[in-house]
């Protein structure tokens, strides 16, 4: 029995073996380990800055560089000897515009892609119009005579047997005063223009798409936005891809930091305090006095919904038996059927309705209220020496006018 056991054990751990080994087998005859790359998109940070492969590929060629937003650098210039690349360098006051003519002229360089015009053909405070250099938008039918949306231009740069190629977009040119020799046009248009401002000099393009991420690898375009951007000595090159005015609470937050988070504490502590009450707030108290009979009412109101409609005829029952044992002292002493016929005697009452009036209790609103007004119809009268109170009064019928 025990070889047997041992037997089929073997058998069952060879045919696991023989199965394992032969799955591997299969599955490395019909795969492969290989690497793929897979396209995932552009990054947070590429998709934020438009010129970071032209930081890399600066940085890569050993010059320094560094991307940064805002226009504090346009404020605070760098040193003279660096190049300061600008995408679109807006309107400028005219105390700006005078700083950066003098950081020019010590030597600073400055490449920059010019704006669109506005009507009145040039931008309030413009810089490069002061300069004699605008933007200006293709016509139609000459963009539709080109045939194409981007126009190549052919560098000529010194030690460089081929001429590097740039392409610009076709819709937009430069339209300098007067020509020079470093202007560079394409499509019968001037593109690139370059001008010499004392020690420094002043780059403007067209169109800056080339130097961006998506371009950048395409013709001559990383070569000549290194050639372009490249400082003198040691400089550093800045490249300031978005010089958008920064928003009032970003400006608030790197000025003042402390004033915003005290008063954002405030702010939360007010909010608390309006929360610190237990229910809704009271309003003043109304000034005029109650009417007596719309507190009776409301008392018959609520006896009547919870059940205790004896209470409303008891005082009219025992003041009324008290009024007629002053006036007839006999009454005070006789049986209740008694004390009912001689009342229904005097006052010409149906005695068995009397009766009913004074010592049983009605079970629905008609009899009730009938039970009240044979009450109110049983009472002495003055001349007799009786008394009716005031507040003696048939109780009225839920929903119904008062009696």
């Amino acid at each position: 029995m025990i070889s047997e056991r041992r037997l089929m054990g073997l058998v069952l751990a060879g045919l696991l073996l023989i199965v394992v080994a032969g799955s591997t087998t299969w599955f490395l005859a019909n795969f492969e380990r290989r690497v793929e790359r897979i396209p995932v998109g552009e990054s947070a940070k590429a998709r934020s800055n438009e010129l970071l492969a032209a930081e890399r590929l600066l940085a890569r060629l050993g010059i320094p560089v560094e991307s940064v937003t805002g226009r504090e650098r346009l404020w605070n210039l760098p040193p003279s000897t660096d190049t300061l690349v600008v995408l679109g360098l807006g309107p400028m006051s005219a105390e700006r515009r005078v700083r950066l003519r003098h950081w020019l002229e010590r030597g600073g360089r400055l490449l920059v892609e010019a704006m669109e015009a506005s009507e009145g053909g040039r931008i309030p405070d413009d810089f490069l119009g002061d300069l004699g250099i605008r933007l200006r938008v293709e016509e139609e039918e000459r963009l539709a005579a080109l045939d194409e949306d981007r126009v190549t231009a052919r560098i000529q740069i010194p030690d460089v047997e081929s001429p590097p190629s740039l392409g610009f977009q076709a819709r937009y040119y430069l339209e300098p005063e007067g020509s020079h020799p470093g202007d560079i046009q394409a499509g019968d248009r001037t593109r690139l223009a370059r001008r010499d401002i004392g020690q420094g000099r002043l780059t403007v393009i067209s169109d800056s798409r080339f130097m961006t991420n998506a371009r950048i690898g395409e013709l001559d375009h990383a070569f000549l936005t290194a050639w372009l951007t490249r400082p003198d000595g040691a400089g550093k090159v800045w490249l300031l891809h978005d010089t958008a005015m920064p928003g009032l609470g970003a400006l608030l937050w790197s000025r003042a930091p402390e004033a915003l988070i005290s008063a954002l504490l405030l702010l939360l502590v007010w909010l608390w305090s309006l929360g610190g009450r237990l229910g809704p707030l009271i309003g003043p108290p109304e000034g005029r006095r109650r009417d007596l009979i719309e507190h009776l009412d409301a008392s018959a109101d609520f006896l009547w919904r919870h059940g205790h409609a004896g209470q409303l005829v008891e005082t009219n029952r025992r003041h009324l038996l008290n009024d007629w044992s002053i006036r007839h002292p006999e009454i005070a002493q006789a049986a209740p059927r008694v004390q009912a016929e001689r009342i229904a005697a005097l006052t010409s009452q149906p005695v068995e309705a009397l009766a009913r009036a004074l010592f049983t209790q009605s079970g629905d609103a008609q009899g009730f209220i009938a039970q009240a007004i044979r009450l109110q119809a049983s009472w002495p009268s003055h001349g007799a020496g009786g008394r009716r109170p005031d507040r003696a009064r048939a109780p009225r019928r839920p929903g119904s006018d008062r009696l």
